[in-house]
Parts: structure tokens; C-alpha cells; sequence
């Protein structure tokens, strides 16, 4: 089974996804993370299927089957963890500030790599704390 990595990004009022493989021209919007999963995999099925109508190559990736790897954005991950803890609370864990984080989501600034991977492991660490309640 093929693994097609699929990139979420943040836009202006909407999640947007696009595989990975920029050969393959599919892209899908959604309000929701969860929409804009589920409109991203109908959208690459429908592609596929036309592909196949009109006897086209299909490229090895969605040839056969396949699951959809996500790879969030540090402006969609911020965005979707606004719906569940604070900037505060993310300022707290990652020792980034409440401003540097906003201007992360909002797309005024861009995080460089090791920015990345601190606050994807401050929100990792909420995440195992607040399963160590439960």
C-alpha cells in the first residue's frame, strides 16, 4: 500500500491541502481539518477516475491503493490547536511568545525548521499531559 504525503496549510478563512508530489495537480479546501481530509481524498479519487476514463497515465503514487499521510503546516497546526488550548498555554510549554506565535499563524512570519519541531513538540507535550489525566 502506497503512502501519499498530502500538505495542509492554513489560507486566509480555510484549511487547503495539496499532494505532496507536485505532479500530481489536485487541490481541495475545507472550514474543518477534518473537511478538508475527507475533500482532499475524494477530491485525488476523482482525479484518479478520470485519469482512468480517458485512458491517461496514472502516477505510480495512486496506482492500486493508498493512504493519505497529512503533514500540517505550523500555521494549520496553530490554527486547529486554537480550537483546544491557548496561545498562552503553547507560549507557556514552548517558551515562545504569545506575539511570535500569532504572527506564526497568521502567516506574518515563517518559522524556521528548528521553530517548527519546538512548537510541534509543545503541543505534543499538551497533548501527553492531558492524556495522563484521563
Amino acid at each position: 500500500m502506497n503512502k501519499l504525503y498530502i500538505n495542509i496549510d492554513w489560507v486566509p478563512n480555510n484549511f487547503s491541502a495539496v499532494p505532496a508530489d507536485e505532479g500530481l495537480a489536485c487541490v481541495a479546501t475545507g472550514n474543518t481539518l477534518e473537511e478538508v481530509k475527507e475533500n482532499i481524498i475524494s477530491a485525488l479519487k476523482f482525479h484518479v477516475e478520470g485519469l482512468v476514463e480517458n485512458g491517461d497515465h496514472v502516477p505510480d503514487t495512486l496506482n492500486g491503493e493508498w493512504v493519505p499521510e497529512f503533514i500540517l503546516t505550523t500555521r494549520a497546526q496553530l490554527k486547529y490547536c486554537d480550537l483546544y488550548i491557548t496561545r498562552k498555554a503553547l507560549a507557556k510549554e514552548t517558551g515562545v511568545n504569545e506575539q511570535q506565535l500569532s504572527h506564526y499563524a497568521n502567516g506574518q512570519r515563517h518559522p524556521r525548521p528548528a521553530m517548527q519541531h519546538r512548537i510541534s513538540d509543545g503541543i505534543r507535550s499538551i497533548r501527553d499531559r492531558l492524556n495522563g489525566i484521563l
